[in-house]
């Protein structure tokens, strides 16, 4: 380990095993050699403690892969904050990540769709550049998903991937 406490992929590998095609990570050593490296965190994301502190497991793939920590975030493309497979994994600035988002919790089930009490009716928006494009007002939440869905394949750098 470097001084500051900071991880280092060569300190990574001697202490745990990553597959890629997995996204599982494996101890190497000690009593727990050979079990699973892995904690939940509250917010779904998977995490392991190595010396002492605690490391979320997409960060670590990306290290172990890559010999380096990210630049900045690191993006789960299927929305699944637990899968791990190098695959499934990108290197994104705040502003992509944000552009990966799932339904809200609205209980509507589609991404973009939110109810306005007020009028009734399905609305529609979008992020641009940290400012709220509003798309529309529709009778349905397939509607303003589908206004959603096509601003984010104009818009959005990753919008055509996860759509």
């Amino acid at each position: 380990m470097t001084s500051k406490n900071v991880l280092t992929a060569e300190r990574l590998r001697s202490l745990m095993e990553y597959s890629p095609e997995s996204g599982v990570f494996t101890w190497l050593k000690g009593k727990r050699a050979g079990h699973e490296a892995t904690s939940r965190h509250g917010c779904g994301y998977l995490t392991a403690r190595v010396d002492g502190r605690a490391y979320l497991l997409h960060r670590l793939a990306w290290l172990y892969v890559h010999g380096r920590w990210p630049n900045d975030q690191i993006d789960h493309i299927n929305g699944d904050r637990s899968d791990n497979r190098l695959s499934n994994l990108r290197e994104c600035t705040n502003a992509e990540n944000c552009q990966n988002v799932r339904a809200h919790c609205d209980g509507s089930g589609f991404i973009g769709a939110a109810f306005d009490k007020r009028r009734g009716r399905w609305q529609a928006g979008i992020g641009i550049n940290g400012r709220r494009r509003f798309l529309g007002y529709f009778d349905t939440p397939e509607q303003a998903s589908a206004a959603y869905q096509e601003a984010k394949k104009n818009i959005h750098a990753f919008g055509g991937k996860n759509a």
